[in-house]
Formats: C-alpha cells, sequence, structure tokens
C-alpha cells in the first residue's frame, strides 16, 4: 500500500473537503443563490473523498503517464458516480441529480461530458494538488500519529447516522404531505402554495437546505409533492 490506513482517512476527508468547496461554489454561481451542497451535515462530500482516494491508491504507480492517469480517472469518477446515484435512490428514495438531458447519459446518473470532465480533474488533482496536500499530511502525520483519523471516523461516522434520521424523517413527512396534497389537488393553486408553504415551514434547516441547494432533488416516490415543486421553482425563474 503505498499510504498508511491514517493516511487514507485523512486524504478521503481532504478531498471530501475540497470537493464540497469545489460543488458549493459552481452551484452557488450557476444558481445565483447559496447553495450548501452535500449529503451529510458537515463540509464535505463523501463521493470526492472516495473517489479521489481510490484513484490515488490505483494510479499510483502510473501517475507519470497522463492518458493512462486520465482514463482510469473517468473509469473510477463514474463508477464512483453511478453507485452513489443508485445508493440514494433505492435507500433514501433521492435523486439529487439528473444527467437526462445531456447526450448519452445512462439512466440519468452518468453522462459522457461529465465523466471526461471529472478526468481532466483528476489530472489537476493527482498532478497539481496532491504533492501539496501530502506534504501537509505528512507534516500531520509526525505530530498526531494517527489521532486526528480517528477524530473524522468518529465525527463523519455520527454525521452520518444524524444525516440518515434527518433524511428518513424528510421522507415520511413529504409521504405524508404527498397523500395530504392528492386529497386537496381540487383547490385552487393559490390555495394549494398556500398549503406548501405551511408544510414548508415545518422543516428542519438541513430538510430545508436539501430543497435549496439540490434543484433537481426528487422523492421517487412523492409524484404530487415534486410536480408542485417544480411548478413553483418554474414561476421563479421565469420571475427573475
Amino acid at each position: 500500500m503505498p499510504f498508511t490506513f491514517s493516511e487514507i482517512i485523512v486524504l478521503f476527508f481532504t478531498y471530501s473537503v475540497i470537493g464540497w468547496m469545489w460543488e458549493t461554489i459552481y452551484c452557488s454561481i450557476k444558481d445565483h443563490h447559496y447553495d450548501y451542497r452535500g449529503f451529510l451535515f458537515g463540509p464535505y462530500c463523501p463521493v470526492y473523498g472516495f473517489a479521489v482516494t481510490t484513484i490515488l491508491i490505483f494510479t499510483y504507480h502510473i501517475q507519470d503517464n497522463l492518458f493512462l492517469l486520465y482514463v482510469v480517472g473517468i473509469i473510477v469518477a463514474t463508477i464512483f458516480e453511478y453507485c452513489a446515484s443508485i445508493f440514494l435512490q433505492y435507500v433514501f428514495h433521492m435523486k439529487l441529480w439528473d444527467y437526462s438531458h445531456l447526450w448519452g447519459n445512462v439512466q440519468g446518473r452518468v453522462a459522457p461530458v461529465i465523466s471526461l470532465f471529472w478526468g481532466v480533474g483528476v489530472v489537476f488533482l493527482v498532478k497539481i494538488i496532491q504533492p501539496f496536500i501530502q506534504k501537509i499530511i505528512n507534516w500531520e502525520e509526525t505530530r498526531t500519529h494517527g489521532y486526528l483519523a480517528l477524530i473524522i471516523l468518529l465525527g463523519m461516522g455520527t454525521d452520518f447516522v444524524l444525516t440518515i434520521i434527518s433524511v428518513e424523517k424528510f421522507h415520511i413527512s413529504t409521504k405524508r404531505w404527498d397523500e395530504r396534497l392528492n386529497t386537496q389537488i381540487k383547490l385552487d393553486e393559490n390555495r394549494l402554495n398556500q398549503r406548501f408553504d405551511k408544510l414548508l415551514e415545518s422543516l428542519s434547516w438541513n430538510q430545508k437546505r436539501f430543497l435549496t441547494s439540490f434543484p433537481q432533488l426528487k422523492f421517487t416516490d412523492i409524484d404530487q409533492f415534486n410536480a408542485i415543486r417544480h411548478k413553483r421553482m418554474i414561476r421563479r425563474k421565469n420571475k427573475s
């Protein structure tokens, strides 16, 4: 192994944070408002951490070959993105991104243009960012002797459990709302929107964050809720 176990944990955490920063900045600019991205409460996106750490391990002996590095980066990042989409949909009934509008997409989960972008990102990370990050981790390892990795595991593990609880409550609540909205569908649109607003007021901070930071968020088993939210988003875009 090119890295110790504690180094892998710190690398995973570091690139999870970097991925969160990149995605938050990019999506905030694109959506014209602040998006707090990431599935977990904390400022990190584990899918980036898993993908980059895996790439660093498997490309350790070919990092001087830019073409192989690029190809492996595309493959690993695409697999992780596809698996993350499957996990969110079938475990939490959530869909946070949708590439259905892009050419060559696979079930809207991955698309060639996105995968090619991941390849470029991987080369940039490995050749430009990783040497600097590794120096910091080497310095950290000589001083904390792996204790930082333990703190990261405990912190992110706790975050994961709390997020699961929050998302499950969110799903249960929206399912109840969906049933109520179905019974009130004959109401005029203004009254229906008022009812919808009242339902949104009862959400926790994290649940509201999902709705504001993930415009493409859908619950796969809650049609009416998705439909009303989609109409409201279109109306807001037209006004702006």
